[in-house]
């Protein structure tokens, strides 16, 4: 498996609020992304603590997950230690109660994806031309697409685009959604946040990725091609390429 990841802040911020990194298990992917929520409120200590957390934790007990079928209750209760982890650091450090974060993380083992998400970082596959979300937003403006009220472009602009109702570093018990997927060797998963995703189209996103053999040349014109469609926020993308593994001889 191969992977690569960029991460900036863009024109417009002062700070990047945005974590990402990767790690391989054995044969298994494993890559995080993170968009801290709140300007002041601490976000960008939020989604480090989520990302070191999650890719720390998958390094120590992934391992020890006996089959696919065991994932999902395996990425819930690693997404509830990672939530653990940011109240106990807001209870050490009261001037950073409320921080949170959203949190995207991925598992590719050679054909099989696994996706765990919560919050408007987003998974997406490139099969072939064909460019796939796989991830729901939890967003009031997701809400209303779902509803039939809006479409998916007037969400990339809509107010509540900005209001997410699921975070990591709330006091409950979270449930964040898990999907699985069949893919085929040459695909590319990328996550992202949506300083990258909202402001290029697909079809600009697909030609940002035409050179698939070089992941660092796609993340690269992927991050340029948001700050040129007027991007606002932090832009963070990481790919990982499904490959077949090496036999040694």
């Amino acid at each position: 498996m191969r992977t690569f990841g960029m991460s900036e802040k863009g024109p417009v911020r002062d700070m990047n609020e945005d974590s990402y990194g990767s790690v391989t298990v054995g044969n298994i992917l494993c890559m995080a992304v993170a968009d801290g929520v709140g300007g002041e409120s601490f976000g960008e200590i939020a989604s480090r603590i989520a990302v070191d957390y999650i890719l720390e934790a998958f390094k120590e007990t992934l391992p020890f997950v006996k089959d696919k079928d065991s994932l999902p209750a395996y990425l819930k209760n690693i997404f509830n230690k990672a939530n653990i982890k940011i109240l106990l650091d807001c209870l050490e450090h009261r001037e950073r109660m409320g921080m949170c974060t959203t949190l995207t993380a991925a598992l590719l083992n050679g054909t099989e994806l696994t996706i765990a998400h919560i919050g408007d970082t987003r998974g997406y596959l490139l099969h072939g031309s064909e460019l796939i979300k796989l991830t729901e937003d939890h967003n009031e403006a997701a809400r209303l697409v779902k509803q039939g009220r809006i479409t998916e472009e007037e969400a990339k602009y809509h107010p509540g685009r900005c209001r997410l109702h699921m975070v990591v570093g709330e006091n409950q018990y979270l449930n964040p959604d898990i999907y699985s997927y069949n893919i085929s060797y040459g695909d590319i998963v990328f996550l992202c946040s949506d300083g990258l995703y909202s402001f290029m189209s697909d079809e600009q996103f697909k030609d940002c990725a035409r050179n698939r053999g070089n992941l660092e040349d796609v993340c690269s014109r992927l991050i340029t091609k948001a700050v040129e469609g007027g991007s606002n926020d932090n832009i963070t993308v990481i790919a990982g390429r499904a490959e077949k593994p090496v036999c040694e001889a």
